[in-house]
């Protein structure tokens, strides 16, 4: 007869295979946007706030993994309307309802292929039908997944890459970041870890900036 503590250990390699699982049919959705990186930082960060804030870890890694699915159903034209610091307006948020409740669709499918337990489904895909959309946040599970989602644009990673893929001025999205992130979180740990990022992203900023007006004063 199994231990307690084998049983757990059983379960936990049952759950980890399941979470590497999510990941591997989340990708080909993903491929479309680029947004792996994204899945694996933010699913970092919903980690952390798991550990720290509490919540149920079978509601939030999925949505975590799977909340940006819905992206594969519009074409790269409509994603760039819909996403960004340049956004907004009434098209940008049809766009971004789109993929919100076709991510949703497909968490289902995804989910229901690896006999996710239909209720928790439930649950999930209605996280990820709001997970930009929804201003407020109904449970610590959504309040998790938000923060998760919005702090990977913190993340040295995820600062570096949405600069580049959305062709911004290197202290453009920070001062967007600066402004909004108070008002942005749910929890205290999200406002303490965009804190401590945003100081690094200044520091890398501010060292891009020195960089350059040294190279530019050498070449005269």
């Amino acid at each position: 007869m199994l231990s307690r503590v084998c049983f757990d250990m059983l379960k936990m390699m049952e759950y980890t295979a399941l979470v590497q699982r999510l990941f591997e049919l989340a990708e080909p959705y993903l491929r479309v946007r680029g947004d792996l990186p994204h899945a694996r930082v933010s699913h970092r960060y919903a980690l952390r706030l798991l550990a720290e804030e509490g919540g149920e870890a079978g509601i939030v890694e999925p949505a975590v993994i799977l909340h940006d699915v819905g992206w594969s159903q519009l074409t790269p034209e409509q994603i760039r309307m819909a996403f960004g610091v340049r956004a907004g307006g009434e098209e940008a948020e049809r766009l971004n309802r789109i993929h919100e409740r076709e991510g949703a669709d497909i968490a289902r499918r995804i989910l229901a292929s690896l006999n996710y337990p239909p209720p928790w489904i439930d649950r999930i895909a209605a996280l990820i039908e709001r997970h930009d959309s929804g201003k407020m946040a109904d449970s610590l599970e959504e309040k998790i997944l938000k923060d998760a989602d919005k702090l990977w644009r913190f993340s040295k990673e995820g600062y570096w890459q949405e600069i580049a893929r959305q062709r911004l001025e290197r202290d453009e999205l920070y001062r967007f970041l600066a402004v909004r992130y108070r008002q942005w979180f749910f929890t205290p740990t999200a406002v303490r870890l965009a804190e401590e990022a945003l100081k690094e992203r200044g520091k890398e900023i501010s060292g891009e900036v020195t960089s350059n007006k040294r190279k530019t004063c050498g070449e005269f």
